[in-house]
Parts: structure tokens; sequence; C-alpha cells
């Protein structure tokens, strides 16, 4: 049954995709399923260590995120000038981080404190997620960067809580470019290898694609509202 600019029923709803798809009518069956799990063309796609680089720059910005990439062997000072910048850019005074050696080797804190910002280590406490919502940054090291996605993933254990990467208005993000991986299947099976028993698991997996995003209300785009509405990552290459 239809009313003028409106379809009802099952069928009519069918008709009307149909039509739309240039097609007479409805298929009378389910299209026959040819691939279970991942297609063996995708999975077989390899692409190199600067292919994923560029590939990761390319949707990471497409996004609405920055990325810088910086030498190895001029990490420290890379990363220095890149926390000046932005600290004069966007006025920072509070930043939380993980509580992660590899963000230790940086010495970004002392970096901060030299530009009168105060850092919090996500360590044991009672008001660290009180001090991550008045925080402007949160800073953590990322386990896996996937290329043709743009996406971070971040696994919270100790010393890693997932509140430094959702609740500042700014998260920067550090990796190494050999924590690049091609696609999302290929995180979960390290993800797997790396935890084989429950006990080993994370508390959570956060998967970060460019700045929160929202249009529950009226299809209005909104940026910040669920997490950070401004990411940086740093590829140490």
């Amino acid at each position: 049954m239809t009313r003028q600019g409106t379809i009802t029923g099952q069928e009519a709803f069918l008709r009307n995709i149909a039509s739309r798809l240039g097609r007479a009518k409805p298929a009378d069956r389910a299209p026959e399923r040819t691939e279970i799990g991942v297609p063996d063309h995708y999975r077989q796609i390899e692409r190199s260590r600067p292919e994923q680089v560029g590939l990761f720059v390319d949707q990471w910005t497409a996004l609405g995120g920055r990325v810088w990439i910086v030498p190895r062997e001029q990490a420290q000072t890379g990363i220095e000038a890149i926390l000046r910048d932005l600290k004069e850019e966007f006025g920072w005074q509070r930043a939380i981080r993980f509580d992660d050696e590899k963000l230790d080797a940086l010495r970004i804190d002392g970096c901060l404190a030299a530009q009168q910002v105060r850092v919090i280590p996500w360590k044991a406490g009672e008001t660290l997620i009180q001090d991550a919502e008045r925080c402007d940054v949160g800073i953590v090291w990322a386990d896996y960067a996937i290329a043709n996605t743009g996406t971070l993933a971040v696994l919270a254990r100790g010393g890693r809580g997932r509140s430094v990467s959702l609740l500042p208005d700014c998260m920067l993000a550090v990796f190494r470019a050999d924590q690049l991986v091609t696609r999302m299947g290929e995180m979960f099976a390290g993800i797997r290898a790396g935890h084989p028993g429950m006990e080993d698991l994370p508390s959570s997996i956060n998967l970060i694609t460019g700045p929160s995003r929202s249009a529950d209300i009226e299809n209005d785009l909104t940026i910040g509202v669920h997490g950070p509405g401004k990411v940086f990552a740093v590829i140490i290459d």
C-alpha cells in the first residue's frame, strides 16, 4: 500500500530499491556468498614501509588530523620542536600522558615544563580522571597504526588509562613507523598473539580515527563532542 510521497510494505520498499539500482524487479533470491572472512585478494595486498607511512599520512590528514614524521636519530629534538609550536598555537597549560618508558626516553616532561606546561603522568591515584578532564592535551604512545584507514589502536592497561586519549581537548600520539600495519585484521592478529590469555588482555582497545565527530542531532556535524576535537600524530621513522 502506498500514499503519495510514502512507500509502505516490504514488497513496495524492495521494488523502490530495485528501481533505484536500475533493475526491473527485486532479486528472487539472496546473492551467493562466495567469501567467508577476509577475501584473499584483500589479504594478499602488501605495502612497503614507505607506502604504509604515506597511506597513513593521507588518511589521517584527510580526516582532519595533523601528522609529522621525524627521523629516529632526531626524535627527541624533533618532538620538542613540535611541542613548542603546538603549545604556542593552542596555549596549553596542563598535559596528561601515559606512564610509558618510551615517552620517558623522549624527555617530553622536561620540554613541556620549560614551556610552563604542567605534566601529569597516568599513575595510580584517585583524581586521575578529574585531572584528565582539566588537561588541554593527552599524550599517548600508540600500540598500532593502521595505514589504510588512518587509525590508531591504543590498548588500555596499567599506566595507560583510556581517559588520556578521550578527555582532553587535544590528543598527541607518538609511534614508530615499524608499528604500522596495512589493515585492521593485522592489528587484531597482533593483539591476539601478544595477549594469549584472558588475564593478559587490555581493559579496552581504543580505535582513534581522526578527531571526535558526531552528527546525532539533525545530521549537524559537530567536532569534539565525545573526545578530542584536535588530534596530532608523530611518526618516528
